[in-house]
Order: structure tokens, then C-alpha cells, then sequence
């Protein structure tokens, strides 16, 4: 019998999304699936349009009190029955062969724990128009080292063995946001395994209200930080030295002092920037200073507008058959 595969899916208040990502999740080509879902205390009609599904590979879970992202897709993951776990976002749709060829994969190469695709982004309100991320994409053995340069894993495009969540546990709630890059971190510290599948199997929708819009930036480089201190203190002497980890704890810092400047916390940004002073060059430091010089309404606008201007430039638009 081929091996049961879980989907799970987080959600809260998705009205306006939820109906489409249940559809493309059972509407899979691969059949031993089971679709989960939770729903986060939702206020609107996502319960409605949810319990309205009348399909026996469909689970309905609702949190009593909301949880937030992290707890939930921990509750998704004790939940889950299946050998292979993959996340669909609340507002993203797969396409039909998604689970398939991901799970394909797994069973063919049993030396990688874990596989994930390639998306096909849209913006919220054009769904007709496709593009690409610019950014190069990783896998194997080296996926380790580039994690610790960038985050370039989407876990809607993500499934693993459910062996990998057996030894590692779920999710770390204690770190703040981006907990799917630590996560990722963490399994490949470990010695896990990961592919990169060159072939478009989501579609990926880009929304300027979602948790990476730029008024949460603080919070999520703060995350970062957090992340790559605890990646150190699980590290030996050796592999410090071998990943250079205090020149990319030192760029994650740098990231936020400059984030911090921009919304106006500039004695917060200069603790920090003291902090991190020995491991930036000379470049480095006058542009900080600089900064920390300008009014932070005035920087903020500055900064904000350099950072969709380089989301925007992160995209080619590319043609969808």
C-alpha cells in the first residue's frame, strides 16, 4: 500500500482564501492523503466553509483559545497519521501533482529526509499572473552552509519524513518568528538531508497584509538573531569555526540595527550595534552611524521604500501553460 501523506493546514480568519486551498489539497492526484485543519479560534466564516466539506480524508480540529502559528502547526503535526508531512498555507493552492511528486521522491531516495519545490508567486487580487523568485535554490549537503547565509525554503513547499519529526519534535516556540528557518537549521545540523525539486507544484500567493510586511521586520530580525545564538550554543568548537557563525550572527544583528533605526528605537540599535561593532568593516560602520544621523520618519520612509522596491526586484514574470 503506498504510504499515507498528512496536509496540513493552519488557519485563521481565511475566509476569502480557505475554500481554494481545501480544494487544491483534495484534489491531489497522489490518493492515500489526509487532509488536517486547523482552526485557530477563527472569528469569521472559516469554520463554516470548512465544516461545509463532506469528505472522509478531510479532519476538522479547532483551538479552544487562539494558539498562534507556531502552536498550531505543532498541534497539526501530533494530529498527523501519515509517514510524509507537508504544510499548505491557509491562502496558497497546490497544484494536482504536488504530494506526488514529492512523495515519489522520498520513496526513490531514501538518503534525503526531506524534499521541497519550486512556487509560482502571485499578488493577492491577479491570480492570473505568475513569476518566479530570482534567488538560487539548494540542495544536499550544502544546504546547511546556505541556510546560514539565507532562508530559501518555503514550507508550503516543504514535506519530510515523519521519522525526522519523530527524533527532532516539533516546531520551537521560544525564539519568536521564523520558526521554519530554525527548523530547517536544526535538521540540517543534524545530519538530515534536503532536495531541491526544480518543477512548479504551488502557487504561491503574495499579500501585502501578511506577516512579512515590513511594520513586523523588527520582530522577525530579532527572531533571527535569537536563532543563530541558539544555533551556536548547539554547535561544537569546531563547526564555529568551520561556518564562521559569530560573522553571521554578526550580519543578522546588522540587519536589525538598521530596522531598529527605521522605526525610531535608535538607543535599542545602538546596544546592539556595540555589540557587533568588531565584526563590521569600516563601510559598515559609517553607514550605520549615518543612519542612526536621520530622522527616523525620514529613514524609516527611506528604508521601506528600498525594501519592496528590492521584493519587487527578487521577481521575473514567467508564463504559466
Amino acid at each position: 500500500m503506498i504510504p499515507l501523506a498528512s496536509i496540513l493546514i493552519n488557519t485563521y480568519n481565511d475566509e476569502r482564501y480557505i475554500k481554494e486551498a481545501l480544494d487544491s489539497a483534495l484534489a491531489q492526484t497522489y490518493k492515500n492523503i489526509e487532509v488536517i485543519v486547523l482552526d485557530d479560534s477563527s472569528t469569521d466564516r472559516t469554520t463554516e466553509i470548512v465544516k461545509g466539506y463532506k469528505d472522509a480524508r478531510l479532519r476538522y480540529l479547532r483551538a479552544p483559545t487562539h494558539v498562534g502559528l507556531v502552536e498550531g502547526r505543532n498541534l497539526l503535526l501530533r494530529a498527523a497519521k501519515g509517514e510524509y508531512l507537508t504544510y499548505l498555507d491557509a491562502d496558497d493552492i497546490y497544484l494536482p501533482a504536488k504530494v506526488a511528486e514529492e512523495v515519489d521522491f522520498l520513496e526513490a531516495r531514501r538518503d534525503y529526509a526531506a524534499v521541497y519545490c519550486n512556487l509560482a508567486y502571485f499578488y493577492d487580487g491577479a491570480p492570473g499572473v505568475f513569476y518566479h523568485h530570482r534567488q538560487r535554490f539548494y540542495g544536499g549537503d550544502e544546504v546547511f552552509a546556505r541556510l546560514l547565509e539565507k532562508m530559501f525554503i518555503t514550507n508550503t513547499a516543504f514535506m519530510f519524513r515523519r521519522a525526522v519529526y519523530d527524533k527532532l519534535g516539533g516546531y520551537r516556540n521560544d525564539l519568536g518568528l521564523v520558526e521554519d528557518w530554525e527548523y530547517f537549521l536544526r535538521m540540517t545540523h543534524a545530519g538530515y538531508r534536503i532536495a531541491f525539486l526544480d518543477k512548479d507544484l504551488v502557487h504561491y500567493r503574495l499579500r501585502w497584509d501578511s506577516h512579512t510586511n515590513f511594520a513586523r521586520q523588527v520582530a522577525i530580525k530579532q527572531s533571527a538573531v535569537n536563532i543563530f545564538e541558539d544555533l551556536k550554543t548547539r554547535m561544537r568548537d569546531d563547526e564555529r569555526t568551520k561556518y564562521n557563525i559569530d560573522y553571521h550572527i554578526a550580519q543578522r544583528k546588522e540587519t536589525l540595527i538598521i530596522t531598529l533605526l527605521s522605526m525610531g528605537k535608535r538607543e535599542e540599535a545602538m546596544q546592539t550595534y556595540q555589540e557587533v561593532k568588531p565584526f563590521l568593516g569600516l563601510k559598515k560602520r559609517i553607514m550605520i552611524l549615518a543612519m542612526a544621523s536621520i530622522p527616523s520618519l525620514i529613514l524609516r520612509f527611506l528604508v521601506e521604500r528600498a525594501w519592496n522596491l528590492r521584493k519587487k526586484r527578487h521577481f521575473r514574470r514567467i508564463k504559466v501553460d
